[in-house]
């Protein structure tokens, strides 16, 4: 009797043993799943958190208006874009576009990368996603949009290349005030070429000193570049702005003439032409007079 109760209570307290591990086990486990529900619960409040904050901070599209007059140099374009975006396009990031050099558009054959000339005059809608490439694009798109039913293969019988026929309608541009002038002006620039004389135009000079002088001196008549006409015969190398419509209109249908001169000669900006130098001479000497 006494072995039978030995070996009983070695039994219950194996039970007992048993039950204790496994209570043990069940409590091990309970805690384990608990604490990967917490993980999991942690982690997805941890993305939801930071999905808002993301949300939040997601840059809002901003709409701008950029205008730009007629005869505007490129680094002026540049200035308008920085200025009419807040610096959404910088100045400098749209400088870099121009040169970017990845412009596939057949009016821009013979300009050798240079796109001076081609930021066609317009106002333009754009967001603060748009990237300078994508701008410059819309300009150059813009161009090739509004020239083209003009006739560029007159340029031929002008003796010109079409990317001339820009260059000599941003010359027209800078030089006239008054749209009725721009075909004279564009007569004067053709008789020059055909008689072997210089263009001896101020605004190419301007362009080659690389700011605006209401004046030019003597010195800067003398300034050596090849946009000087007063010191290189023919065309300059380039566009000196980007010229309007009716710029290139003029450069492709001059007026028919034997101009030779022109110069302001009343208070309000009308020119006078003549094909006579000495009457060019008394208008220049009458002018000094005021």
């Amino acid at each position: 009797m006494p072995e039978y109760q030995e070996y009983h209570s070695r039994l219950e307290r194996r039970r007992e043993r048993e039950a204790m591990r496994s209570h043990h086990r069940r409590n091990v486990t309970v805690a384990l799943s608990v604490s990967m529900i917490l993980v999991v619960v942690m982690a997805l409040g941890g993305w939801l958190v930071y999905s808002k904050v993301r949300a939040g901070h997601k840059p809002v599209s901003k709409d701008y208006t950029v205008t730009l007059p007629e005869g505007l140099t490129n680094k002026e374009t540049a200035a308008k874009f920085d200025e009419a975006t807040a610096g959404s396009i910088s100045a400098l990031e749209f400088e870099r576009a121009l040169k970017a050099g990845t412009y596939d558009y057949a009016f821009l054959k013979g300009s050798d990368g240079n796109l001076e000339g081609f930021l066609f005059p317009n106002t333009y809608d754009l967001t603060s996603q748009t990237s300078a490439h994508y701008a410059v694009d819309m300009l150059l798109g813009e161009f090739k949009k509004k020239t083209a039913d003009l006739e560029w293969s007159r340029a031929a019988s002008l003796g010109v290349t079409p990317y001339q026929i820009v260059i000599i309608a941003s010359i027209i541009e800078k030089e006239v005030k008054y749209p009725e002038e721009r075909p004279l002006v564009s007569s004067v620039i053709y008789n020059r070429l055909k008689n072997n004389m210089r263009l001896g135009m101020c605004s190419t000079v301007i362009y080659a000193l690389g700011k605006w002088k209401p004046e030019l001196s003597n010195k800067d008549l003398e300034v050596s570049s090849p946009y000087n006409t007063y010191k290189v015969d023919g065309l300059p190398p380039g566009p000196i702005c980007n010229p309007s419509f009716e710029s290139i209109r003029a450069a492709l249908y001059p007026s028919s003439t034997n101009y030779i001169y022109f110069l302001v000669t009343s208070s309000d900006g009308h020119q006078s032409f003549t094909a006579d130098y000495k009457q060019f001479e008394a208008w220049k000497a009458q002018q000094n007079k005021k």
